[in-house]
């Protein structure tokens, strides 16, 4: 599969929706995010939304004592 080339505008757009649900999944909990980024149908989108909340999601924990941290 060839990899997608986004542009600056692209990317900066890819960006602020990763964010805002990322946002949505700490606020309104993480299915309401899933339910939201699957029905923008974008895979690359809900890679990079998995990528940054598991990462994000980690760091939360850790911080709330809910999981030691690696």
């Amino acid at each position: 599969m060839e990899e997608r080339k986004l542009s600056e505008e692209e990317l900066s757009k890819q960006q602020s929706l990763i964010q805002e649900l990322v946002n949505l999944a700490f606020e309104d909990g993480l299915n309401a995010a899933i339910e939201k980024a699957k029905k923008m149908k974008d895979p690359y989108l809900l890679d990079a939304f998995h990528d940054l909340l598991a990462d994000r999601l980690y760091e939360e924990l850790v911080k709330r004592n809910k999981l030691k941290e690696l």
